[in-house]
């Protein structure tokens, strides 16, 4: 099996140079929006091509409109994706199906026999046949390439102005695209690619890394690439992502933007984020801010972060998490960094045990709105940099009402009633709510908050309807899960004028995987009801 690059690869590609032989299959204008459903020639091989269904709408415009191809994650159908918000911004929003044969849509793109390892499946992410051309990476992307003519060749759409997005596995192709085709004004990517290969010495994890990985295409990026991450990805991708970031040129005028303590979501800073990107590159509204920095040192044996940001951010947080080395399990406490004379934004972490990593990145936006960007994530063991621990003092308080909503994050895509609010509760008292009835924190996996021994959790809580309440921990220590097992803890609550005590011990919580958990072991606990819920305080006893 050859080892190929991407410049072997795409050597030579126009992705405009065959016919598209559209066929339209409806082309309507409704309340101001013009949709078309169509099928256009895509990929080719030697047994046929490619009919890739394609769904546009597009605002009615006196004159050509920039467009957004977007591919949505492969488990949604373009059928099923709304995208009225860019109608509504003045994008023509092109949606190719890449993802192929499917049941639960009547329309896809039909692939030929040679092709059937682009119809997806989580297995056809790993396979890597001796031609990595006909791979299901290199089709999609082709894909995209392709869809990227047909939106160039709709009436309506200014072919100068046209975006290639991606969410989740389509973020792949987008980094492919941004990297090959010249035509792109602008790329976003919403998340993880979703597969990173366990690195092995055999021939298909080199062929995948050299010729298919995001890390083989980013330094070839030259136009302006957005990539959206989120802090607690489920798949621990965060830090891999921010290290293909890195390899970006800085030319580009690319940019990060990592969502905190959420997990596939958009923080509620970064929810503007893809609409502004876009009117700032294809409309020439806005200004998209620049790249802050991020150092990390040692003074005076304490550990030392300091940011450079743009002038024009003056809104800038630190998120560092220690001994962790899963992403989606770390407690990322923030910290607002005080300003130097020099310009410079300093803070400092007390490290207590400094032969584990420390985590960090930072986000920096203005302060009267806009985008937030960050830094890539750095990783830095203390202990090679001359940082002296810091004994633990353990905290019996784990969280009151006094400290807000900073330690709890939703695990599911943030829409604006789903942000964590403070809600009011007996005597006044407010505490921690969301919307959705689902909340966690990871603050009792910290080494300065974690119960030990005998000692009970105490939480104050507070419903307002008849409900069971699920408390979910996840701790280490058994084989499900790498090495992670959860923990559950049901409760029944009614409505009264006081606030509920609950104090549970560890051995309260059942697992059918392990015997019993100890507090020391875990690392983050949920809360889950049908309806909203209030936190007041959480101690230990």
């Amino acid at each position: 099996m050859e080892i190929l690059t991407p410049q072997i690869i795409w050597k030579g590609y126009d992705a405009s140079a065959l016919p598209l032989s559209a066929s339209v299959l409806s082309d309507k204008t409704e309340n101001g929006v013009r949709t078309v459903l169509a099928y256009f020639n895509g990929p080719t091989t030697t047994d046929g091509v490619a009919r890739v269904f394609v769904r546009c709408a597009l605002p009615v415009a006196d004159k050509p409109v920039p467009a957004v191809v977007y591919m949505p994650d492969a488990h949604r159908p373009v059928s099923a994706v709304d995208v009225s918000y860019l109608v509504r911004d003045g994008y023509a929003a092109v949606l190719p199906d890449y993802a192929g044969e499917r049941e639960d849509d009547a329309r896809y793109t039909l692939y030929p026999r040679s092709m059937a390892c682009a119809n997806f499946t989580p297995d056809c992410l790993t396979e890597v046949p001796d031609d990595v051309r006909v791979n299901c990476w290199i089709i999609w992307a082709e894909t995209l390439m392709r869809a990227v003519t047909f939106a160039a060749s709709l009436d309506g759409v200014d072919a100068g102005r046209i975006a290639v997005a991606g969410d989740g596995i389509a973020a792949a192709s987008v980094l492919k695209a941004a990297a090959v085709d010249g035509r792109v004004k602008c790329a976003v990517t919403l998340f993880s690619p979703g597969y990173r290969p366990e690195e092995t010495e055999g021939r298909d994890y080199l062929s995948y890394k050299v010729a298919l990985d995001g890390a083989a295409y980013a330094p070839m990026i030259k136009v302006p690439l957005l990539m959206m991450l989120s802090s607690n990805e489920q798949d621990d991708s965060t830090d891999d992502m921010s290290e293909i970031f890195e390899l970006i040129p800085p030319e580009s005028g690319s940019r990060l933007s990592i969502s905190e303590r959420t997990s596939h979501a958009f923080g509620v800073k970064q929810k503007n984020n893809v609409s502004l990107w876009l009117a700032y590159h294809l409309k020439g509204i806005g200004s998209v801010p620049g790249a802050p920095e991020l150092a990390v040192s040692c003074e005076e044996r304490r550990l030392r972060f300091s940011v450079t940001a743009p002038e024009d951010c003056d809104d800038v947080e630190l998120f560092a998490s220690q001994a962790m080395p899963r992403g989606s399990l770390r407690n990322w406490r923030r910290t607002i960094p005080e300003k130097t004379e020099n310009g410079e934004y300093v803070a400092y972490a007390d490290v207590y045990d400094i032969k584990q990593p420390v985590y960090a990145f930072a986000n920096v936006c203005p302060h009267g709105g806009g985008m937030s960007v960050s830094t890539p994530v750095l990783s830095r063991v203390p202990a090679l940099l001359g940082v002296a621990e810091t004994p633990v003092k353990s905290s019996r308080l784990v969280y009151d009402g006094d400290m807000g909503t900073d330690d709890w994050m939703v695990q599911s895509p943030l829409a604006e009633k789903d942000t964590l609010t403070m809600a009011p509760g007996p005597f006044g008292i407010p505490g921690v709510s969301s919307a959705l009835g689902t909340m966690s924190t990871f603050k009792i996996g910290d080494a300065a908050y974690r119960g030990r021994g005998s000692l009970l959790l105490q939480i104050m809580i507070y419903s307002a309807v008849d409900q069971t309440v699920t408390f979910t921990v996840v701790a280490r220590g058994d084989e499900e899960d790498d090495g992670y097992t959860s923990y559950s803890y049901s409760a029944t609550l009614s409505p009264s004028d006081e606030w509920r005590k609950l104090t549970l011990a560890a051995t309260d919580f059942k697992s059918p995987h392990a015997a019993g958990m100890e507090w020391e072991n875990a690392v983050y606990l949920r809360v889950d009801s049908d309806a909203p819920v209030a936190i007041s305080s959480m101690i230990w006893v």
